[in-house]
């Protein structure tokens, strides 16, 4: 189902982890959110300040409601990270192989 269908409702932070990728402070939120009376779970990333127990709107998709909008965000820089990742490791060992045979 695209996103342009998927459904909002309000969502609670509740808990924060930081880490300091490349220097620079992210935080790791986990949050709750409750679809037809059950209570649905997801972690989002941001370098935004946030605190235990803020709300937050969060899209799900009615079909599949523990999918949210910011699981499959990260996903998708996931993947494209490791996209990007994999043929530009492959081209710095073709780099070393090329520079060792001389």
């Amino acid at each position: 189902m695209p996103k342009t269908n998927w459904e909002q409702t309000a969502g609670r932070v509740i808990h924060i982890d930081s880490i300091y990728p490349r220097g620079r402070l992210q935080f790791i939120v986990a949050f709750t959110y409750e679809v037809e009376g059950k209570i649905y779970e997801g972690t989002l990333y941001t370098f935004d300040s946030i605190h235990e127990g803020d709300s937050l709107v969060v899209k799900y998709d009615p079909l599949e409601p523990k999918r949210n909008d910011f699981e499959t965000r990260q996903k998708l820089i996931n993947r494209v990270a490791v996209a990007v990742a994999v043929p530009l490791a492959g081209a710095a060992l073709l780099l070393v192989w090329f520079s060792l045979r001389r």
